[in-house]
């Protein structure tokens, strides 16, 4: 858990920002290193349809859905976000998708809670096929790692 000073908090306090860092501070995260999809080298997007089994749906909307799933491999936990943005103009609607490894399903649902924006600060793999684009890119992690190393 993360500590924060009485000075930090007075600060953030100020800013209007203590109920967003509480949120975050709530959130366990780790490195899956024992998971399959942290030690591949280049992960596919049919590998990411392998390997998950749902656990709970947050929201199941046709532009948003919000599920905890869990590896069918390892059993990690993994938040995972589907998100469109519709294009009312060219009908070319950007889609995103966002895999976030958790330590446990209460973490899930705190981010459950958060805009889909913020949820880009988590390490995650990420799917991204923004409106402009030929193709999708990715499945890509959205942080450093050493896929030999599985510790």
């Amino acid at each position: 858990m993360v500590q924060v000073s009485k000075k930090d908090k007075q600060i953030l306090w100020s800013k209007g920002l203590v109920e967003r860092f509480n949120l975050m501070a709530s959130i366990r995260i780790s490195r899956p290193t024992k998971c399959f999809l942290w030690q591949v080298e280049t992960l596919s997007i049919e590998q990411l349809r392998l390997a998950f089994q749902v656990v709970a749906t947050y929201v199941d909307d046709s532009h948003l859905i919000r599920t905890l799933l869990r590896c069918c491999e390892c059993g990690q936990l993994y938040f995972h976000e589907f998100y469109e943005e519709i294009d009312w103009t060219e009908g070319k609607d950007a889609q995103y998708s966002t895999w976030i490894p958790i330590d446990d399903a209460e973490s899930g649902e705190e981010l459950s809670k958060m805009s889909p924006l913020a949820l880009l600060v988590y390490p995650s793999i990420r799917y991204d096929y923004p409106m402009r684009a030929d193709e999708p890119r990715g499945p890509y992690w959205s942080c450093p790692r050493d896929p030999s190393r599985a510790t």
